[in-house]
């Protein structure tokens, strides 16, 4: 019995073998013939059908460029239609949808998104939108988004500033919450409470190093819209000075009258946008660190009285008499840049006969070719 299964088993194998070989050698001869085809096509017929097999990706790219444009023009009449409704958060969304697929324009989504933050009130993400809109903006659309820029940053200040007088007033409350602890009298205990669960107690000082941060947060900003204002895109080119009478007398040339109507009588002409974000900027660094005086007097223990800053500093002046040395100043400086003449000041940008640019236009820009900021 066992002598016949020895056969047929070696049969079997034998047989496998034979097929495996079969399909082998068709394979060899398949590929063969494929190649031999292949090589009786000339060559730039190969190189066209190569290019037909991978054409399929670009114009798949392409239809969905095309998709995207089709849809982008709705979409954004949808978005401007919620902003200009009042719908700012609506607004904000549909913007936000718009801004990866601006491919032509890519900085319009980012500017789009951020005026709708700024107007919505979220100031942070407005300054970030605004920011990336920055980076690839063109030269010509520049100064719209630095003004909106600087209208988000302005923003952010003034909140910030907010919530450091607030942080402030907590301060004089936990203040005297701590002095009446001390003396056993009435208090609020919850001005001594942690702010949240496993959190220290509240101390004077670091209450006020927190309010400092703050003020000096708020500085940042108007230190920022200070230099979005300067950008030289937004900067109107300098007059020419100089030439004939007649541009003289447009331009602030010497005469009485010219020099009443734009000197004013002697008085400073009205601070730009950028002088006041910058006079905001030192005031806020003022009083930032005026309050970290008062944080480090808190921790040292040397801290007497109520924590206010600018309480027991200089006396502030009165500005009455402020206002007339100012004036006294003003016409000094005026009768030495006009040589005396008349008695009458000149404008503070000169007599307006300067060649330089930026100078001598009568309005106060400087002479000598300063630049003129709004």
């Amino acid at each position: 019995m066992g002598a016949r299964v020895e056969p047929v088993a070696e049969a079997a194998m034998s047989d496998k073998r034979d097929r495996a070989r079969r399909a082998q050698q068709k394979v060899v001869r398949d590929r063969a013939a494929r190649e031999a085809r292949r090589r009786a096509v000339p060559a730039h017929v190969r190189r066209r059908r190569r290019l037909l097999r991978w054409s399929w990706l670009p114009a798949l790219g392409l239809l969905g460029f095309a998709v995207s444009l089709l849809t982008l023009g709705p979409g954004y009449r949808e978005a401007r239609a919620a902003y200009d409704a009042g719908d700012e958060w609506d607004a904000v969304d549909l913007f936000d949808s718009l801004d990866g697929r601006t491919f032509v324009e890519g900085w319009k989504g980012a500017f789009n998104a951020g005026t709708a933050r700024y107007r919505a009130g979220l100031y942070s993400t407005a300054i970030r939108d605004l920011d990336e809109a920055l980076e690839t903006v063109p030269d010509e659309h520049r100064c719209d988004v630095q003004t909106n820029r600087a209208l988000a940053l302005q923003a952010h200040e003034q909140e910030t500033r907010e919530e450091a007088e607030v942080q402030l007033a907590y301060v004089e409350e936990l203040a005297a919450a701590l002095d009446a602890q001390a003396a056993g009298e009435p208090y609020d205990a919850e001005l001594l409470e942690p702010p949240y669960e496993g959190a220290d107690e509240p101390t004077v000082a670091d209450e006020l190093g927190f309010a400092g941060y703050l003020l000096r947060m708020a500085a940042d900003d108007a230190a920022l819209a200070a230099e979005a204002l300067a950008d030289p895109a937004c900067t109107p080119p300098p007059s020419q000075g100089g030439g004939g009478q007649d541009d003289q007398q447009d331009h602030g040339g010497g005469g009485q009258d010219d020099q009443q109507d734009q000197g004013g009588q002697g008085e400073d002409p009205p601070p730009t946008p950028q002088q006041q974000a910058e006079q905001r900027m030192q005031e806020l660094l003022d009083l930032a660190a005026d309050v970290e005086r008062l944080a480090q007097a808190a921790e040292d223990g040397t801290l007497e009285g109520s924590p206010t800053p600018g309480a027991g500093g200089q006396e502030a002046p009165d500005p009455a008499q402020a206002e007339a040395q100012r004036q006294q100043a003003l016409a000094e400086r005026n009768q030495q840049a006009g040589g005396g003449g008349g008695g009458q000041p000149a404008p503070s940008g000169g007599d307006g006969t300067g060649t330089a640019p930026g100078g001598g236009d009568g309005t106060g820009s400087g002479g000598g070719g300063s630049a003129r900021n709004w």
